[in-house]
């Protein structure tokens, strides 16, 4: 059975498989855990609280978790968090008060440390197939399990009550786990001696991970309030919201292979710019034209450029790493992204009090500069790249 799933496309397609069978579970309830968790008797503040600091902890794990990875096997560690995932939504789902729903949705949320441990596993097993195709086809599995799921989670809860449908993504969540038991355990990389802590910090790349920090935090000032400024000034209901939703998914699904493959053997991530310029143009769309149906779907289809250029900024920096530190580089983008969106939501909250299309407005002037700056920042030479080339086929 080892040897069977051992080639580098049958890893691909397997956690492909568990990526669907996730974020099918992932996708039944996790739209509706501000709603449950202030049914089980938490004010609003108190749902962000319980929010908050699971993804505080998250945050400040990634980093910590990414460098333990990197003088481990991957595979243990990677299965330490769907374990964890799946313990998060059984606790969450024998929650009778919101004080005992937080500890089930914090190591629910802290299990997303396994993230970049597992593009770490990628980038270790996936042998000649480029990363920057590899990256898009797991992100776009992920977004094609979660495109139907959250009208079907929300008709579920309705029905049947939250806590079944809690019940129903842990079986999901536990095929999604039997399916990655599957993997071929990976080896740790060999060093070349004792490297210095000093080398160590030098093999990652911190440029292009602030500049990618500026990046996510600059569209998630678009983004964050997005869903309030259509419902609110658009005129959308949440039956709209909710399609908007799965067309954003369908986007990552339809764009990101293809940008992918504009990434592949490039010294500059032209993929990534692709990407986040797709996502630029469909802020202007929903800027100009949120009243008006076909243009709003429009840009929210484009508007998955965006989701598909967090897993090319993922590939890339792996191309940028050394062969020692590429789970905690792959860190680096998570932790940005988290970071981004930690000080995103409040600036947008403060710019959305002034007036609704605020947001919007800065993020479509300042993006453009900070997708410059990220482009600049992801570039490497030809040196780097057949170095890369040679490493990939076994060389």
């Amino acid at each position: 059975m080892r040897f069977l799933f051992s080639s580098p496309w049958r890893i691909i397609q397997l956690l492909m498989v568990s990526e669907i069978l996730w974020a099918m579970g992932e996708g039944l309830f996790f739209y509706l855990i501000p709603v449950y968790v202030q049914e089980l008797g938490a004010t609003p503040s108190q749902v962000g609280i319980a929010i908050g600091i699971g993804e505080l902890i998250l945050t400040m794990v990634y980093l910590p978790a990414g460098w333990v990875a990197d003088r481990l096997p991957y595979k243990p560690l990677m299965l330490g968090g769907w374990i964890a995932g799946l313990i998060g939504v059984l606790a969450m789902a024998g929650a009778n008060s919101w004080q005992t729903f937080i500890p089930g949705l914090t190591l629910y949320l802290v299990s997303g440390y396994c993230f970049p441990i597992i593009d770490a596993y990628v980038a270790r097993m996936a042998g000649p197939i480029p990363l920057e195709r590899a990256f898009p086809l797991l992100s776009a599995s992920y977004a094609l399990g979660g495109i139907l799921t959250p009208a079907l989670g929300g008709w579920l809860a309705q029905h049947e009550g939250l806590r079944r449908v809690l019940l129903i993504s842990a079986g999901l969540f536990t095929l999604s786990t039997l399916t990655a038991l599957f993997l071929p355990m990976d080896l740790p990389t060999e060093r070349s001696g004792r490297r210095s802590i000093q080398e160590l910090w030098q093999g990652i790349p911190w440029r292009f991970g602030i500049a990618l920090l500026g990046l996510f935090a600059i569209g998630q000032v678009g983004l964050v309030l997005l869903p309030n400024f259509l419902q609110q000034i658009g005129g959308w209901t949440k039956a709209h919201l909710g399609l908007f939703a799965s067309l954003q998914a369908l986007g990552t699904v339809l764009l990101g292979p293809v940008l992918g493959r504009w990434d592949q053997g490039r010294t500059r991530p032209l993929g990534l710019l692709s990407a986040w310029g797709l996502g630029w143009i469909s802020l202007l769309l929903l800027l100009v034209g949120f009243r008006h149906l076909p243009v709003v779907i429009g840009g929210m289809i484009l508007m998955g450029g965006i989701y598909a250029g967090y897993s090319l900024a993922a590939a890339r920096i792996l191309r940028l790493a050394s062969q020692e530190t590429r789970a905690t580089s792959s860190a680096v983008v998570h932790t940005a992204h988290s970071l981004a969106m930690t000080l995103a939501a409040p600036t947008a909250g403060f710019l959305f009090a002034l007036q609704p299309a605020s947001p919007l407005q800065v993020a479509g002037l300042l993006l453009p500069v900070a997708i410059a700056w990220a482009f600049w920042a992801g570039g490497f030479d030809r040196k780097t790249e057949a170095a890369y080339v040679l490493e990939r086929h076994g060389v």
